[in-house]
């Protein structure tokens, strides 16, 4: 049996900087083409946000492993 969770929340769309909306995008538009790819192709979601883009890697389960300048 699949079940979902979110079933009852719609999808999270674009609405740019100025939205209010806590559950929009303001700056990612996957349908956006920057340097010939589209946002979505670029930043695919499947990618863990805080092992990647945060600070040194630190996440949740220890500390960090980037040796960033």
């Amino acid at each position: 049996m699949k079940r979902s969770y979110f079933a009852d929340i719609p999808r999270i769309a674009f609405e740019g900087p100025q939205s209010r909306n806590p559950l929009a995008y303001r700056f990612y538009d996957k349908s956006r083409v920057v340097a010939g790819k589209t946002m979505e192709q670029h930043l695919r979601m499947a990618v863990c946000y805080w092992h990647t883009f945060n600070w040194n890697g630190t996440d949740v389960f220890g500390a960090g492993t980037f040796q960033r300048p």
